[in-house]
């Protein structure tokens, strides 16, 4: 239920790509840009974005240097998907659209 939640809020960012892999399920536009791992009681989710965030359900933060940050999110509650989650996950997808220009040191 949880990552039906997730599949048709990252759906409505624009057209993806969504494919299983051997431990995580992965939503892709021309890169990948978000992914989830369903559990049994609570969903795992990351997005790549290109700078730090703050949100009431990240867990983690991993520095990709200069491409940016991997951000993890665990949700055990639809709601737990706000509007600042939707928010980040069309920023992800901007990202995997490569739409938006890196920036020159």
């Amino acid at each position: 239920m949880l990552f039906n939640h997730l599949r048709k809020l990252i759906r409505g960012c624009g057209p993806v790509t969504v494919y299983a892999q051997k431990t995580r399920i992965v939503f892709q536009g021309r890169v990948r840009f978000a992914g989830a791992m369903p559990r049994k009681h609570w969903l795992d989710a990351g997005l790549w974005l290109k700078r730090r965030i703050t949100h009431p359900s990240l867990t983690r933060v991993e520095d990709f240097g200069r491409l940016g940050y991997g951000l993890h999110f665990r949700f055990t509650e639809m709601e737990q998907m706000d509007q600042a989650f939707v928010l980040l996950a069309h920023e992800a997808y901007a990202i995997g659209q490569q739409q938006e220009r890196s920036r020159r040191p």
